[in-house]
């Protein structure tokens, strides 16, 4: 399996897609650094952080895993990989649990990347109040935020494997992120998978009347859902020649 951890890598090194991830990381920043320069808005480091998560949780990060997602697993299909590669002495399920762990540090790179164009913006646009702590504080709550995205990426596993196409993935991507705009501050919100990890991240969670162990469990049973599905169709499922 860590063969084809490394073999991802390689190919992740020449991918654009990857380039592409990395823009879509710096542009929550970018975006507040544009709103703080020309409109005046969140004169300090920690307002500045506190919305880079809540636009990247809420928002982009769920366009962007939706398409990252697209590519690992059904980049193998459309390039017709996947039939030479399964001829290796490893099962189905080792090789989709070595996709689940690229994703994962895909995100994590995503995560530190948007991290650091933050507090570069930060800088850049004179804020005060900057802190290692706070810095930390800030990152921890992003890379929470983002674990959590992730678990409930697995059905996204199941169509990406489906319909390996990446155009359902990019339309369902932003058809998630507009019902996390919608929905944010709703009653319901804790009850969406998509919505309650940043909720649970930034502690907003505490603000609804509901229980923070529910929405742990939507995660986890979304995950596990996703999980079992997408296993079950890819071992079941012939590989195309």
């Amino acid at each position: 399996m860590l063969t084809f951890i490394e073999m991802e890598f390689i190919k992740l090194k020449r991918s654009n897609i990857f380039l592409l991830s990395l823009v879509g990381a710096i542009l929550p920043p970018l975006l507040m650094f544009i709103a703080v320069t020309a409109f005046d808005e969140g004169q300090s480091f920690e307002a500045l952080f506190t919305n880079v998560n809540m636009y990247m949780s809420a928002m982009f990060a769920i366009l962007l895993f939706a398409i990252i997602i697209s590519y690992l697993f059904g980049r193998e299909y459309n390039e017709h990989t996947l039939k030479s590669m399964l001829t290796i002495p490893i099962s189905r399920g080792k090789f989709l649990v070595s996709k689940y762990i690229m994703f994962l540090v895909w995100i994590m790179i995503l995560t530190v990347v948007t991290s650091i164009s933050a507090t570069v913006f930060g800088f850049i646009a004179g804020l005060d109040g900057f802190t290692v702590k706070l810095f930390m504080d800030s990152f921890a709550e992003l890379l929470f935020a983002n674990v959590l995205l992730f678990l409930t990426f697995s059905p996204f596993v199941f169509v990406s494997l489906f319909i390996t196409n990446m155009v359902p993935a990019m339309v369902g991507g932003a058809g998630l992120s507009l019902v996390n705009l919608m929905i944010y501050g709703q009653s319901w919100a804790p009850y969406v998978p998509w919505t309650c990890p940043y909720l649970i991240a930034s502690g907003e969670i505490a603000e609804y009347a509901t229980s923070t162990s529910l929405s742990y469990g939507i995660i986890l049973a979304t995950f596990l859902i996703g999980l079992a599905i997408s296993y079950i169709y890819f071992t079941k499922k012939d590989v195309p020649l």
